[in-house]
């Protein structure tokens, strides 16, 4: 702090001493002095100088070390460099009197310490069983804000912040965001964090506490058992379980490490010889031009490494897509059945909900029973198996209240979805034309129920489209006997170009 300085520069002054560097240690608490960077700046400055004798001055004999053992290694370590340490309210005294005392000293700091992280961490907690967050930095996001003038301050989502980490947090359970460096190139494209850097660091602390973006409390190593928080949570705790999930390895999404931009055919269209898949490259031409193509690298194929320009295979496919047109009428037909399924699976939701209520009771009804238990046990040993006990059902209670919510709050409009899919499906050369590499694989899986073979020389062969293009595409199709309530069926099986 600057008042520190200045009592110290007054000391130096006092005694005649010159000023040569000030150290400005904000580190707090005792351990190690090497893990304070101040004072490992300050020996590694002495070191590079040993040809000259220190005094070092600090201003209270708290801040040279809280912690017994440290304080005296300290010492050591500037007696090493023949350094002459000077305290502003207390006088060194090298003799066995004096280091008694300053060993006293140094215990009551420690001691100091010590008690009050423990009274900080008995606040802290208490904060916490009542489900408010206690720690000061916030996660990004969230600020304190107070109600009333005369309220109490209390953590909210701040925009758009936190529309941007729901984005972020929502993409890593998908499967969006693949890896964590995925999730740090959307942040930083995004312009959060208030001008800090996103570190690959930053990101993962994000991930794991998605339970407080989820709205809820935890803190296990204090006794804190999950619990609904006083903040409002922007993902659901099933997101929150998935990223947590998939930080432990129990889920792996398959990188698809053949994605590129400039290929999006990579990997679907299959060699006419020995029908593998073909891979593809830039090739520098003997002028320096760099140029597209695709070729077959299996060993004994016919067409190995023979080229096939990239431009040339990408317009006989736009032609491809071109000349499908789906059947107005059949579309139409097919989102009336759709809604009827929907409506039966709205039906199912609702029986759910119900059955989560029964869990919900008989949970009551089990804490019920064990508290008057607990009140009766004398065994140690036993009231810790009715503690853990309780602890796990309210953990199960909190899930069925946030499964039941999540029911009632997230489902997607059937209207706006079936816009969306049908919208796809009626022009997927302009989805093909304008979309980005995942929506151009997107129109692959959409379109083409198996891979594309192509040949040299005549080009693609007959594509196989997917189900639902076939019968959309049938022209006899519009026949209302075709749509039937369990789905769509074609008249027979055939495949059509």
């Amino acid at each position: 702090m600057d008042s520190q300085e200045h009592r110290c520069r007054e000391y130096a002054t006092r005694n005649g001493y010159e000023v040569e560097k000030v150290f400005q240690d904000s580190f707090t608490g005792g351990g190690d002095f090497m893990n304070r960077p101040a004072m490992s700046q300050l020996l590694s400055y002495m070191d590079s100088k040993p040809d000259k004798q220190y005094v070092v001055i600090f201003d209270d004999l708290k801040r040279f070390a809280r912690d017994t053992i440290f304080h005296w290694s300290l010492r050591s370590a500037l007696k090493a460099r023949k350094a002459i340490p000077r305290c502003l309210n207390y006088n060194f005294d090298e003799s066995p009197e004096g280091k008694f005392v300053e060993t006293i000293f140094a215990a009551q700091n420690q001691l100091d310490r010590e008690q009050n992280r423990r009274q900080v961490v008995q606040k802290m907690k208490a904060r916490l069983e009542m489900g408010y967050y206690p720690f000061p930095a916030l996660p990004l996001g969230y600020r304190h804000k107070k109600l009333t003038a005369n309220s109490n301050s209390v953590v909210t989502p701040v925009e758009p912040e936190a529309s941007i980490i729901k984005e972020a947090l929502e993409g890593f359970a998908s499967g969006r965001f693949l890896e964590q460096i995925d999730v740090q190139r959307f942040l930083r494209e995004s312009g959060i964090g208030g001008g800090k850097p996103i570190y690959l660091e930053r990101v993962k602390r994000i991930l794991v506490q998605s339970l407080f973006f989820a709205g809820y409390i935890e803190h296990k190593e204090w006794g804190v058992s999950l619990r609904k928080g006083q903040h409002e949570g922007i993902i659901s705790l099933t997101t929150h379980e998935q990223i947590q999930d998939k930080l432990a390895g129990k889920v792996k999404h398959h990188v698809k490490k053949f994605l590129h931009p400039d290929f999006p055919l990579r990997r679907f269209v299959l060699c006419h010889e020995c029908r593998y898949p073909l891979t593809s490259s830039w090739s520098t031409a003997r002028n320096g031009d760099k140029r597209p193509y695709f070729r077959c690298n299996q060993k004994g194929c016919a067409m190995r490494n023979k080229s096939i320009h990239r431009d040339v295979m990408e317009k006989e496919f736009s032609d491809i897509l071109e000349r499908i047109k789906p059947n107005s009428g059949v579309l139409a037909a097919t989102k009336k059945v759709i809604r009827e399924v929907w409506e039966k699976k709205e039906k199912g939701i609702e029986a759910k909900k119900r059955r989560m209520s029964n869990e919900l009771a008989s949970i009551e009804s089990e804490r019920n029973l064990l508290l008057q238990r607990l009140t009766r046990a004398v065994d140690d040993n036993v009231v810790g198996v009715y503690e853990r006990k309780l602890s796990e059902l309210a953990e199960n209670e909190v899930v069925l209240k946030e499964s039941i919510k999540s029911l009632e709050t997230h489902r997607p409009n059937i209207e706006t979805a079936l816009d969306i899919v049908f919208d796809f499906l009626k022009n997927p050369l302009d989805k093909w034309q304008k979309g980005d590499i995942h929506q151009r694989r997107l129109v692959l899986r959409l379109v083409f129920e198996e891979p594309l073979v192509y040949n040299k020389n005549s080009g693609f062969e007959t594509a196989t489209l997917s189900l639902p293009l076939r019968v959309f595409t049938l022209p006899k199709a519009q026949n209302a006997r075709l749509v039937e309530m369990g789905g769509i069926e074609p008249p027979c099986k055939k495949k059509s170009e």
